[in-house]
């Protein structure tokens, strides 16, 4: 296992616990579950935003803590109520009860909603404490925020250069090489995938790491406006072929996901079993312990499907569930098209080797 650092990502305190996705301290915690939804507006640096945010000063100036909380990872997303609102409303009588259900049927009748869908909207927000750790554990496996520093660091340098020049193959691969590479924390952090024997880690390596490498890549290339940029699809066709730009494009409409919702497809693939693509040939077969490893798919599964029913309505969370597996489609036609391109193998190969070699060690 990786060991964590022990300190504050924000402050730089000792800390313990990691809340909303971050290592942090008690002190840093409840300072941005309070500021993270209005501090961006409501506060302000008098110092052109460059104060310094350690344990002596982390008070002295708010806006700058802030942006430090967001800059070392923080997530709203994960901010919940720790304490459910007070019901004010009286205790309802016999017939009270007979008229609440008399008019729940007529509604009921009336909407013809199916009945799974009365199940949802009752266990709305029932994610549970352990589910809320395992959520914030996934959200700290995957740190997107290094991609997309590298991501904006390409696109200021590329902006820069004359038209002709920008996203030259050369340094396109290099900054597609460097992003691929940050998905093997996916599986260095993940306890539930440390959890699995040595083979078994090898065999979901080679099958899943070009999907999950693909998927947060293109991620990451889709928020810094990459995949608007005409040029960007001229090149790409250059490094690999004509046939796959139509299947990229398709992948750059499949993207419109909040971090947490990524994170959670990212962690299905890396358990997920189903690809059918040359990468998995003779690998899925020498899984030892498949009963394990279904029981941690459904495990992600049923955590994405609550979260989504926690922060969408249900219309809106079985589209973004749709979307992910239309997703998932077309990243996995991308493999087929893209499995005979060298330079793409010899780095999955290459990325997948290490991350094996490190397993192997830490253990």
């Amino acid at each position: 296992m990786v060991s964590l650092s022990d300190k504050c990502r924000v402050c730089g305190k000792d800390a313990r616990y990691i809340y909303f996705g971050v290592r942090s301290c008690s002190s840093c915690k409840m300072f941005f579950k309070r500021n993270a939804e209005r501090g961006r507006d409501a506060l302000k640096c008098q110092f052109d935003n460059q104060c310094e945010t350690n344990p002596n000063k982390r008070f002295e100036c708010s806006y700058c803590r802030l942006m430090k909380c967001f800059q070392s990872g923080m997530l709203v997303e994960l901010i919940r109520s720790s304490h459910p609102k007070k019901s004010n409303k009286r205790k309802s009588s016999p017939n009270d009860i007979k008229q609440k259900k008399s008019s729940a049927l007529i509604q009921s009748n009336k909407c013809q909603q199916p009945y799974t869908l009365n199940l949802v909207q009752a266990d709305l927000s029932n994610l549970t404490n352990r589910e809320w750790n395992l959520l914030s554990n996934v959200s700290h496996c995957y740190n997107e925020h290094s991609g997309l520093t590298k991501g904006k660091h390409y696109m200021t340098e590329q902006e820069s250069l004359p038209l002709k020049l920008r996203f030259k193959t050369g340094p396109m691969l290099a900054f597609i090489n460097s992003v691929l590479e940050g998905a093997e924390l996916l599986y260095k952090n993940n306890q539930d995938f440390l959890s699995l024997s040595l083979e078994d880690r090898s065999s979901l390596l080679h099958s899943t790491t070009p999907y999950t490498a693909s998927v947060s890549s293109n991620f990451i290339m889709y928020k810094i406006g990459l995949m608007n940029c005409a040029a960007y699809y001229n090149s790409l066709e250059t490094i690999t072929h004509s046939s796959l730009i139509p299947t990229a494009k398709r992948i750059a409409t499949r993207l419109d996901f909040d971090v947490v919702v990524m994170k959670l497809m990212l962690a299905i693939l890396s358990f997920s079993t189903v690809h059918y693509t040359v990468y998995t040939q003779a690998r899925i077969e020498n899984i030892s312990d498949v009963k394990q490893l279904l029981n941690i798919q459904n495990i992600y599964i049923e955590l994405t499907w609550k979260y989504l029913i926690y922060k969408y309505s249900y219309e809106q969370a079985v589209r973004c569930f749709s979307d992910m597996i239309r997703c998932v489609f077309a990243v996995n036609q991308a493999m087929v098209e893209i499995e005979r391109i060298q330079w793409f193998t010899n780095m999955i190969d290459s990325f997948v080797q290490r991350t094996e070699d490190i397993l192997t060690i830490s253990d």
